[in-house]
């Protein structure tokens, strides 16, 4: 009788690549778990995406009041003439801990940007604004915008 015996398992080279591969990954991949740079920016561009928009369904949809808009201050987006930021459905607030990070920043308007019942940006005199696209920026380790077209048209970009 012919015996020859076979041994099931991994050789302690392939153990060593597989440990090594783990021990790249893990430099590389779990700081970014722990660290937000990069990715708090799309939440908070996201976020005023959506408040934006939000100001200029309603005052599509209330032909008979008075203008809607909002306020880009450097650390929140409020209704057009409140400053002060209380993190609600129709505010949006920079936390603390990303303050000295991320900052908003309107561009070709000056704070306040209203929209009249047809969705189209004006200023607080009612006259259009946006000829050449408003913007509101999202600076921080990555820098994102938010467009505001002359149609009324609101996008990322």
């Amino acid at each position: 009788m012919n015996r020859t015996q076979h041994y099931r398992g991994f050789t302690l080279v392939e153990l060593i690549v597989v440990l090594v591969i783990i021990g790249v990954l893990a430099v590389s991949l779990l700081p970014r778990f722990f660290d937000g740079s990069g990715t708090n920016e799309y939440l908070y561009r996201d976020q005023a995406f959506s408040l934006i928009q939000r100001q200029q369904m309603q005052a599509m949809q209330c032909t008979n009041c008075p203008p809607v808009g909002f306020r880009v201050g450097s650390f929140s987006i409020n209704p057009a003439g409140v400053n002060a930021c209380d993190n609600t459905a129709t505010q949006l607030c920079i936390s603390e801990r990303d303050r000295s990070s991320i900052r908003l920043v309107p561009g070709a308007f000056n704070n306040d940007l209203f929209f009249n019942n047809l969705g189209q940006p004006i200023n607080g005199a009612g006259l259009r604004r946006c000829n050449s696209a408003c913007r509101v920026n999202v600076q921080g380790s990555v820098n994102l915008a938010i467009c505001i077209e002359y149609e009324g048209y609101i996008h990322r970009c």
